[in-house]
């Protein structure tokens, strides 16, 4: 009878290693951890000459914020805010066989102000410098917001109504927006722990 015990612990002992060892090997296998937002793990950002001094009021609202280093040395930082102007990207189209002006000589849509109502005015970008991958854009749109339009999330993606706007007040806007999408991001990273 005792005999049939220890061989009876013995298996329990046995499967017990192996339900351990599975689980170990269950564990191992799991996905590794998503590498974190370089906005949120950042420390080093360069931010590039824009027009009407707009640079110097986001650097001027990113060191109130205190998130970033700002240096002026654009080689192995973190993050680069850069500004681009869509308009002056010549997109071109075929019309009877010839290349033209995408939108050349078209009347404008029925209620918009203009053939360029909704092209932003300029795009700003924050690119992670290693992969040269935008991590967060806000197009800024020469117009106001209107009644029926919502406001604009501060997503990886936002718009920035900036009509009559001087560049000190675009730059505030620019830099509240990213905060908020940055800090949005932190919350479920700090969740976890």
């Amino acid at each position: 009878m005792n005999a049939r015990r220890e061989v009876q612990g013995i298996l329990w002992s046995s499967v017990g290693l192996v339900v351990v060892g599975i689980c170990a090997l269950a564990l191992c296998q799991q996905a590794p951890p998503a590498k974190p937002n370089e906005l949120v793990v950042g420390k080093l950002i360069y931010v590039e000459s824009m027009p009407d001094g707009l640079d110097q009021w986001i650097i001027d609202f990113l060191r109130r914020w205190g998130k970033y280093k700002i240096t002026s040395n654009p080689e192995g930082v973190d993050l680069v805010i850069q500004a681009t102007n869509p308009e002056k990207e010549l997109r071109l189209e075929n019309r009877a066989g010839t290349a033209q002006p995408r939108g050349a000589d078209r009347p404008p849509l029925p209620g918009s102000r203009g053939k360029h109502d909704e092209l932003p005015a300029v795009s700003i970008s924050v690119i992670d410098w290693v992969t040269n991958q935008p991590l967060w854009y806000a197009d800024i749109l020469n117009r106001n917001q209107k009644k029926d339009e919502a406001t604009p999330a501060a997503g990886p993606q936002t718009k920035i109504f900036a009509r009559a706007m001087t560049s000190d007040q675009l730059a505030q806007k620019v830099v509240a927006k990213l905060r908020e999408y940055e800090e949005g991001l932190e919350k479920p990273a700090s969740g976890k722990n």
